[in-house]
């Protein structure tokens, strides 16, 4: 199994993650999110995976998968 597949299988069970959240759960407490960033990136250019927030420490990126109900827009 690769990264992206563990980063998908992550943001399935708990979507709205931020990259250091998946590289906890992924690695263990003392991961860092570099460890997973460039897995969710390549998810997020793929489409597969949707990317929201600033990016920044207040607001730091999270993820969700393309069809959750959270990152749709209402019709």
């Amino acid at each position: 199994m690769t990264i992206a597949n563990d980063v998908l299988r992550v943001v399935m069970a708990q979507p709205g993650l931020s990259a250091e959240d998946i590289a906890g759960r992924l690695f263990g407490d003392k991961a860092t999110m570099q460890r997973v960033n460039a897995a969710c990136r390549k998810l997020v250019e793929e489409r597969r995976l949707v990317r929201s927030g600033r990016g920044g420490p207040s607001d730091p990126f999270t993820y969700h998968l393309p069809t959750h109900p959270s990152i749709l827009t209402p019709t």
